[in-house]
């Protein structure tokens, strides 16, 4: 099953509920202007949350580096240990995201 995600290209936009995958890279733009191209990386974090069995978890970051399916796997595996109800994308740029990752929702927003 492909999971559906979704995702945000706005920086201040958090998902108190949410494990959060964050990609970036060089953008389009950034190429444009010269730059070489570099593979997208992601870092995952998330807010402080109250899980439905009364569990704490305090609010982390892991900056990674990580390549984006190995970033996403381990997303999954957070949100099932800490008890947070979904994954989702903080992306610098939308034309960043690959299919063979997942699908984004339609929409954009949390």
């Amino acid at each position: 099953m492909t999971n559906i995600y979704q995702w945000t290209t706005h920086d201040d936009e958090i998902a108190l509920d949410a494990i959060i995958v964050g990609i970036g890279g060089t953008s389009a733009e950034m190429v444009s202007f010269g730059l070489t191209y570099v593979e997208p990386q992601a870092s995952i974090y998330w807010s402080a949350w109250f899980g439905s069995d009364g569990q704490v978890t305090d609010a982390d970051f892991h900056p990674g580096p990580f390549d984006v399916p190995a970033a996403l796997k381990k997303a999954e595996e957070l949100r099932v240990r800490f008890g947070f109800p979904r994954v989702v994308i903080a992306l610098e740029e939308r034309g960043m995201w690959r299919h063979d990752w997942g699908e984004l929702a339609e929409e954009e927003g949390y």
